[in-house]
């Protein structure tokens, strides 16, 4: 008699994620945020046209880069995509009390903590890499840009980088509120407050100073890749985001298995 072979964590976590990601996607508001998402994309592509359309008219290049435009431009409804994807997913478990449910399958609090996790980072890269792919892939193939395919390949993996490290600061700086109480409200405010905090270092040592918060640390993280601007604060700005996203999901780990039981 062949016995049924357990799912793999790689399985449990999409099953989780895909399973938060459902649910979001019913709610009007991250609706409405998806669609802004795509606003500043649509926007640099009209850009990109009028620079041809103006290169070709008169001979005069406005010469600036889409691609690192664009990063800027959407790091904001990216950053409300991630409040509206992660600040209700562990506070509505919890609310509810089903987090006992988790228990009785083939789900451990790292399973549930990384499926949460993942459903923010993930749409959050996404919203942020492939825009970026696209509009190279415009400004060089369709467009005939000066900037050669080397480059634009470089600003693309510099782009894919800097996702990586702002989903997993933006999941973390969501969802580990969200695991620290019953109110999907009260966790948005939460994290509201961590974007929004006043930088010490900043407000002493004006730009040069060291970020401590998310939103700063991305600036300087964006400024070291795009700008070739103090490389060294770019690094710091990275690993500020990377252990808000530790943080985040230790923090969620060490909630929901204490509930976690059936």
């Amino acid at each position: 008699m062949s016995l049924d072979k357990a799912p793999s964590s790689a399985h449990v976590i999409w099953a989780i994620a895909r399973r938060e990601l459902g649910i979001a996607w019913r709610r009007k508001l991250v609706k409405m945020l998806f669609i802004l998402s795509l606003l500043p994309p649509l926007g640099v592509g009209i850009a990109l046209v009028v620079r041809m359309m103006a290169k070709e008219a008169v001979g005069f290049d406005l010469e600036w880069d889409p691609v690192t435009w664009l990063f800027r431009f959407q790091t904001g409804p990216v950053a409300l995509i991630a409040l509206g994807l992660g600040t209700p997913s562990v506070a509505r478990d919890r609310a509810e009390e089903v987090l006992y449910l988790y228990a009785v399958r083939p789900v451990s609090p790292w399973h549930y903590t990384a499926g949460k996790m993942v459903a923010v980072a993930v749409p959050t890269m996404m919203l942020l890499v492939i825009p970026s792919i696209v509009l190279a892939i415009l400004r060089d193939s369709i467009l005939g840009d000066l900037v050669g395919p080397s480059e634009s390949f470089l600003l693309v993996l510099k782009a894919t980088l800097a996702a990586i490290v702002m989903g997993v600061g933006f999941a973390g700086v969501c969802v580990g509120p969200s695991a620290a109480t019953r109110r999907g409200r009260w966790a948005l405010l939460i994290a509201l407050a961590v974007f929004g905090f006043p930088e010490p270092f900043k407000i002493i040592y004006g730009l040069d100073g060291i970020a401590m918060f998310p939103t700063s640390a991305t600036a300087d993280l964006q400024q070291a890749l795009f700008d070739g601007n103090n490389v060294l604060l770019g690094f710091t700005g990275g690993a500020v985001l990377l252990v808000y996203g530790v943080l985040g999901a230790l923090l969620t780990r060490a909630r929901v298995a204490t509930e976690m039981t059936p």
